[in-house]
């Protein structure tokens, strides 16, 4: 819907460069307040000078009749949605002033270290939603928050494949014995790995770049093991997950935000941060018995439909609809 006079806008914005985890999201939140009845979203981008609009702009926050402002200009009953550095916006445009309700999206655990400017805007009043439990209880450490802070797991779409899994298993074609190595976070890591792999003559593909989303997913449903290497310390990484959705076995590191849905030995494997032990854990997920590679994934199957994106919009809806009574 669009912003008529009886609708409550919620305010966006964006410093789009690249496709990330973390624009996805934001993304993935402004279209739940295109489903609440009452509410429509606005959004503006701040832009690079002389820079055209990145492709995957419209895509992720499509351009519909009304969504797209130059800048912010909010009445007294909209609400404000902010993310990530998006604060430098709101300040740097004097609305850190108005009494507008702002709802402060928290993706990583980063906002809880007292030397990143992140931390900082903790002493802004808002209503915090925190992708995992693990971030909102760094946040709460702090002592710094001025305001509630709510828990909303990660959601995403589930991608076709999960269904061909779920209802006609014994359709799907044979994987091949390969493995994917989500190395882009961890390019040093990612390349030693693939050294060892190499040398152990496992078949494999390193993605050191981010691809196009639905080639990203297509790789990982081609895959039979995804090894995913995220930052010593995420908010969620949504890789894992996507990796489950798709049907192939995981092996992860434990980065904090992942701990609320990768459990070693149930759903993926963890391993440390070292060469070696990843190789033979590799090694290990390729060699599963069906039986037991079966478990796996059908307890993986069994986590993604946890964490759906209708569920988190839903959350999402709940604390929207009652804003200003929270605020």
């Amino acid at each position: 819907m669009t912003a008529g006079k009886d609708a409550t806008t919620v305010w966006f914005h964006r410093h789009f460069l690249r496709l990330t985890g973390g624009h996805l999201k934001h993304a993935h939140y402004f279209d739940h307040v295109r489903h609440l009845p009452g509410y429509a979203p606005r959004i503006s981008f701040t832009a690079e000078p002389g820079a055209s609009p990145h492709p995957d702009q419209h895509r992720l926050w499509p351009p519909k009749k009304g969504a797209y402002a130059e800048r912010w200009r909010p009445s007294r009953e909209d609400v404000l949605f902010l993310a990530g550095l998006d604060w430098r916006y709101l300040i740097d445009s004097g609305l850190d002033v108005l009494p507008n309700p702002r709802i402060n999206l928290i993706q990583h655990v980063r906002h809880a270290h007292e030397d990143t400017e992140l931390h900082g805007y903790l002493r802004q009043k808002a209503v915090r939603i925190c992708v995992s439990e693990a971030v909102a209880e760094a946040l709460s450490a702090t002592g710094q928050v001025n305001g509630p802070v709510f828990t909303i797991a990660n959601g995403m779409h589930t991608p076709p494949v999960v269904a061909l899994h779920r209802f006609a298993a014994d359709l799907l074609p044979r994987r091949r014995r390969s493995v994917i190595v989500v190395g882009y976070k961890r390019p040093d890591l990612a390349n030693t790995l693939s050294k060892h792999l190499a040398d152990a003559k496992v078949p494999h593909q390193l993605l050191r770049d981010f691809l196009p989303r639905q080639q990203f997913l297509a790789a990982l449903a081609g895959a039979e093991v995804t090894v995913c290497l995220p930052n010593a310390e995420e908010g969620f990484y949504l890789p894992a997950l996507e990796a489950m959705a798709c049907g192939s076995v995981v092996v992860t590191l434990d980065c904090i935000g992942n701990r609320s849905f990768c459990h070693n030995q149930q759903n993926c494997l963890i391993a440390p941060a070292e060469p070696h032990v990843l190789t033979a854990a590799t090694i290990h997920a390729l060699a599963l018995y069906p039986k037991a590679r079966k478990a796996l994934r059908r307890r993986a199957e069994e986590t993604v439909r946890q964490h759906s994106l209708t569920k988190e919009r839903r959350a999402f809806h709940e604390i929207l609809g009652n804003i200003h009574s929270i605020w």
